[in-house]
């Protein structure tokens, strides 16, 4: 509905922006629609991560090795993720969908328990909330700047008071 004519992932984050900045409660719009919004954009990231990991999937099957998506149901973990995505940006936090894993920053402290109800789990290393669609077997500590090497990356943020309440993608 808000995003069917956006044909690459930049022009989805500029109208969800735009969209944000004439919807959102703060700059005197509608709560619902705010909700709908960020509904159909948690949903469109989330297909993105999909794709991203049918991608990922068919480079290592090329090379002869296995992949997540070869060890649970991609679909499945897609909308797990929509669902993370869309409660965070409800809650006005900073979101990241780095690979299948969603990353939650911000003012999070008053948002705590909200988090862990939408089993959310805290990384004292990396000071901040995350969701793994799917778990991780990799032992070692990585940064967050190293995972989104790997596995790229797509920020929704919470912008500055100056944009009068404005979120940004």
């Amino acid at each position: 509905m808000y995003f069917d004519n956006c044909v690459t992932p930049e022009e989805a984050k500029r109208l969800y922006h735009e969209l944000a900045r004439k919807h959102h409660p703060d700059v005197g719009g509608d709560l619902e629609t705010m909700k709908a919004i960020n509904a159909e954009y948690a949903a469109l990231q989330a297909r993105g991560a999909n794709a991203n990991a049918r991608q990922r999937q068919s480079t290592a099957h090329a090379e002869g090795k296995k992949s997540a998506a070869d060890f649970h149901n991609i679909d499945e973990v897609t909308e797990v993720l929509r669902v993370k995505i869309e409660t965070a940006l409800n809650l006005g936090l900073d979101v990241e969908l780095c690979g299948l894993w969603v990353w939650v920053t911000g003012d999070t402290k008053a948002h705590k328990e909200e988090l862990k109800a939408a089993a959310f789990k805290w990384s004292p290393k990396k000071l901040a909330w995350f969701y793994a669609g799917v778990p991780s077997f990799n032992r070692s500590e990585w940064s967050l700047d190293e995972i989104r090497d790997t596995y790229g990356s797509q920020k929704f943020q919470k912008a500055e008071r100056q944009n009068a309440g404005a979120l940004t993608a």
